[in-house]
């Protein structure tokens, strides 16, 4: 079977929201540290191919306890990582609650401070609090002219102008996953991202938003520090 070339200008990303089985919490102490370390050597054996970041989650929703972020250019690499998820240690008790894939385009002819030789350097997971939530347009939204959309993209790009610190990123999924864009909004500090969410829903292009649930709140963590947290 042919494998999917790469594209210079294509970074495709896995949203990865994973529950721990409550039978881990049983096992005895010895035997989660063991697991633990497994899933950690699993995890760094890969960690200089691709864009990694976790989130802890645990706490703040019932249905998931960690995202797993990762952006490759290799689709194939992408997807046989993220299923190796569940093969060594900790993993054997991870369970998939929500999964998002998209592709975002990256900046053209930018070769110097790259991140894996692809991503420029913090253009994502810079900041510890996240919000990310899938979004499908109505039907009337590509019923506008061009102009028309852009003048709306233009009034939502000002308000996140005003925020200095939260960084915004959109991946699309058309053709690769249910939603049409997962929308990934960073920032340094909760209120500063409450607020201009806040003000982000108050906009027009907000008419034309037919879903965009569910929502997920996360909070940027070390892996170490977020398997001690959820067993």
């Amino acid at each position: 079977m042919e494998k999917a070339k790469k594209s210079p200008n294509l970074a495709y990303s896995s949203f990865m929201f994973l529950k721990l089985d409550p039978a881990f919490r049983r096992l005895i102490s010895n035997e989660k540290i063991a697991a633990k370390q497994e899933f950690e050597n699993l995890v760094a054996s890969c960690q200089e191919k691709i864009f990694l970041r976790t989130y802890l989650v645990s706490g703040l929703r019932a249905d998931c306890d960690v995202l797993f972020w990762r952006m490759s250019q290799d689709l194939d690499f992408l997807q046989e990582l993220c299923a190796r998820t569940f093969s060594a240690g900790i993993g054997r008790y991870l369970t998939p609650t929500h999964s998002f894939l998209g592709i975002h385009s990256l900046p053209e002819g930018q070769r110097k401070d790259l991140d894996f030789g692809f991503l420029p350097r913090d253009l994502f997971g810079r900041h510890k609090y996240m919000l990310l939530h899938p979004v499908i347009k109505t039907h009337s939204w590509y019923d506008l002219s061009e102009d028309e959309r852009t003048s709306l993209q233009n009034e939502r790009l000002r308000v996140l102008a005003k925020h200095s610190d939260i960084q915004e990123n959109m991946f699309m999924s058309y053709g690769l996953d249910e939603q049409e864009m997962v929308v990934v909004r960073e920032a340094r500090s909760l209120s500063d991202l409450a607020a201009a969410t806040k003000e982000l829903r108050e906009q027009r292009i907000k008419r034309y938003t037919s879903l965009d649930r569910p929502v997920f709140f996360c909070v940027g963590r070390d892996l170490r520090d977020i398997l001690d947290a959820i067993n």
